[in-house]
C-alpha cells in the first residue's frame, strides 16, 4: 500500500540516496559532483530544519519511493547555509568531503551561472520533487505535488517557484497540469562540460492565493 506522509529528520539518509541517485537529470549526481556528503548538506539538509515546509515522502511497504522537499521562509533558508558555512569550509580543508575536488567545477559554475529567481514577495516557497525510476510513471509525482501545494495553502503562503529545464520532461507536462507558468527561460552552459552542450533553464511559478498567475516577459 502506498502512502504519502510528512518528512521526519530520521528520513535524512534515505532522502540522501535519493537525491544522489537522482541528481544528473534523472541519473547519479556522481558524474558532477563525487562528493556525495557535501552533496546530501547541500540540496537536503536544508528542507529537514527549520527551513523546511510542508515536506512529504511517498513510501510503499516500508520503502520511501520518492519526495517533495521545500521552504516557504527564503530567510530562514538562506541562513542555513550562512550557519554552516564556516563547518564547511573546516571539514573541506581537513579533508572530511572525499571527491571535494571534482566537485569544485560544478560549484564554480553555479556560480558563474545562476539560475534567475522569481520575486520572493509573490513567490516565498521554493520546492524539489525527486523519484527513483522504479516509481515514475505511476501518479507519485502528482500525489506529493498536489499534497505540497495544499499545505502551503494552508499556511497561507502566496506563491511557489521552482527551477528546472527542458530535459524534464515529465515533471514539466506535471507541473504545467497543476498550473505552473513560466517565469523566466534561459540557455545555460552550467551542464556543457557534462552533457556536451547548453541546456535551457527554466522558472516556473504559481500563485496559491486564487489570482491569476504573474506573466513574464524575460527570457
Amino acid at each position: 500500500m502506498l502512502r504519502i506522509r510528512p518528512v521526519q529528520p530520521g528520513d535524512y539518509p534515505v532522502l540522501a540516496d535519493i537525491a544522489y541517485a537522482t541528481g544528473f537529470f534523472g541519473g547519479s549526481a556522481e558524474v558532477y559532483f563525487p562528493a556525495r556528503a557535501l552533496f546530501s548538506e547541500l540540496w537536503v539538509g536544508p528542507y529537514l530544519g527549520p527551513a523546511g515546509a510542508c515536506g512529504l515522502v511517498a513510501e510503499a511497504e516500508g520503502k520511501v519511493l520518492g519526495y517533495i522537499l521545500g521552504s516557504m521562509d527564503p530567510w530562514r533558508y538562506r541562513l542555513y547555509y550562512l550557519q554552516r558555512l564556516p563547518r564547511w569550509l573546516a571539514w573541506a580543508a581537513l579533508g572530511r568531503y572525499p571527491g571535494l575536488g571534482g566537485s569544485l567545477r560544478y560549484l564554480l559554475r553555479a556560480v558563474r551561472y545562476p539560475s534567475r529567481a522569481a520575486p520572493l514577495n509573490l513567490y516565498p516557497a521554493h520546492l524539489h520533487l525527486n523519484l527513483l525510476p522504479e516509481a515514475r510513471g505511476r501518479g507519485l509525482g502528482e500525489q506529493l505535488l498536489r499534497a505540497h501545494l495544499g499545505c502551503l495553502r494552508d499556511r497561507g503562503v502566496c506563491g511557489v517557484q521552482l527551477s528546472t529545464t527542458e530535459e524534464n520532461t515529465a515533471a514539466l507536462a506535471l507541473y504545467r497540469k497543476l498550473g505552473f507558468q513560466e517565469y523566466a527561460r534561459w540557455e545555460s552552459p552550467l551542464w556543457t562540460p557534462w552533457l556536451g552542450r547548453p541546456v535551457v533553464h527554466l522558472t516556473l511559478v504559481l500563485l496559491l492565493n486564487g489570482k491569476d498567475l504573474l506573466k513574464n516577459s524575460s527570457a
